[in-house]
């Protein structure tokens, strides 16, 4: 399968997306969709994507929406999800989130991944903003 139209890869991915991408990315009606496809490198025992990749891979948008809606970089303070159908390797995923709400301190953000022929995994996260001083390394 090749990579959907208006998608662009990631290029400064470092760490835990680099190992595991290639990562892409694509704003589409003012939101900020990310897309991989997964490969057997991410397959568990069933061969069906793993389900602590696609966490990751959630968890990943929805800190990069708080970034872009409120230009606060943020850590996972609590996740929740709802793991909603499989994932098979070689379907393209994309993930979205969407800040529900934030104070100076922490961000709320919904997320949903979803595949080609159903919503893969819901999720609801609290994200503690850091200083805006803080840079990455």
């Amino acid at each position: 399968m090749s990579i959907p139209p208006g998608f662009k890869r990631i290029e400064n991915a470092m760490g835990f997306a680099e190992a595991n991408g290639p990562w892409f990315e694509k704003m589409e009606d003012g939101r900020l969709i990310r897309g991989f496809l997964p490969g057997p490198q991410h397959a568990n025992a069933l061969g069906i994507v793993h389900g602590g990749m696609l966490a990751a891979f959630l968890d990943s948008a929805m800190g990069t929406a708080v970034f872009r809606d409120i230009q606060r970089r943020a850590v996972t303070l609590t996740l929740s999800l709802d793991y909603l159908g499989p994932a098979r390797l070689g379907d393209w995923l994309q993930a979205e989130g969407r800040v529900v709400g934030h104070d100076e301190h922490v961000a709320q953000v919904r997320g949903r991944l979803y595949g080609p022929h159903h919503e893969v995994l819901a999720g609801l996260g609290v994200f503690s903003l850091l200083s805006r001083m803080r840079s990455l390394r």
